[in-house]
């Protein structure tokens, strides 16, 4: 038998602490993020601190996402103003869907990310309006289709 002492096992480092952690990544991109949040990690008052470090705050993409996503309500709103008859029935059904879908889900999803549920609903609401707005159109053609057609047959 061998004398030799046995040797404990290395020490386990320790988890990093549970906070709104910056990209992980390795590449030049998460570094400039990385150093950007660390640069900003000191001017950020003690009261917004909270939301700083939420795990749905500005260090992560799940703060800055549904803050890019408000461009979709902006242009909807913006859309507004066109004739109904260039309103795309496809599009603003897709965008209304995925609207309503991404509000359910950002209301399921941990943490609660209310900005994505807020955002999802503009989004699906202006897109409905405009639904709305192409299904009055359509009607309207028709009701003046019909009522062109009914003097021509009286006479």
């Amino acid at each position: 038998m061998s004398s030799a002492a046995v040797q404990p096992p290395p020490p386990v480092p320790p988890p990093p602490p549970p906070s709104a952690a910056a990209s992980a990544g390795k590449g030049l991109h998460s570094k400039l993020y990385n150093g950007m949040i660390g640069a900003a990690d000191k001017f950020v008052p003690a009261k917004l601190r909270p939301l700083w470090m939420h795990p749905a705050g500005p260090k992560t993409i799940f703060f800055w996402a549904p803050v890019f996503k408000w461009g979709l309500v902006a242009a909807g709103l913006s859309d507004l103003a066109r004739p109904a008859d260039s309103i795309s029935v496809s599009g603003c059904a897709a965008l209304a869907a995925t609207g309503i879908i991404w509000s359910r889900y950002s209301l399921v999803i941990i943490p609660k990310n209310y900005s994505l549920f807020a955002v999802n609903l503009f989004v699906g609401i202006t897109q409905v309006v405009q639904l709305a707005r192409a299904y009055n159109y359509h009607q309207g053609q028709e009701k003046l289709k019909k009522e062109q057609v009914l003097p021509a047959a009286q006479n």
